[in-house]
């Protein structure tokens, strides 16, 4: 674990740019991946093994991609605002849904807000990213976009068990 922490602190080092004494303030795509790989990484342990009798809104799987998502969007969003707003946004609900017991309808709201926060998040990167050739090219983008399709899935699923369950009762 110190191992990880000392190479996402080196990773995250702001780059300096051609001319040696200016700093460009923001992160390489690759270390971006890395330091949201690592933060969403560590989030699962923390859900997994050393928070594992409380109890969430949604899967320990959600908590992991949305983490790496937010992050991946905060730290693009350090140069713009609306990235920034949106990584922010995903990780407060999930900050919240630690802090706070929701009652039933509360975490319908809760899932309900994230799904459509990341489903917003899908859809602006295509609409504001028109050209193929450069999205084909978008790691970092694609991974993310991957990452925010499973949320919608598993929160989509996770809704439908819901009803089974209550209309079972």
């Amino acid at each position: 674990m110190l191992t990880l922490s000392g190479i996402l602190t080196i990773l995250s080092i702001p780059l300096v740019s051609a001319h040696g004494d200016e700093s460009t303030g923001c992160f390489t795509n690759i270390q971006i991946m890395l330091i949201s790989i690592g933060i969403s990484a560590s989030i699962y342990i923390l859900i997994t093994r050393v928070l594992k009798t409380q109890a969430y809104f949604s899967s320990p799987l959600v908590f992991t991609l949305v983490s790496f998502t937010g992050s991946v969007h905060i730290l693009l969003g350090l140069n713009d605002n609306l990235l920034l707003l949106g990584g922010v946004g995903v990780i407060g609900i999930l900050t919240l849904s630690l802090f706070v017991n929701f009652s039933q309808w509360q975490e319908k709201i809760a899932r309900l807000g994230l799904g459509l926060v990341v489903t917003i998040m899908f859809a602006a990167y295509f609409v504001s990213n028109h050209d193929l050739h450069y999205i084909a090219e978008d790691y970092l983008g694609i991974t993310t976009k991957l990452a925010e399709l499973s949320i919608i899935i598993l929160l989509n699923k996770e809704r439908k068990q819901e009803t089974r369950d209550s209309e079972e009762e």
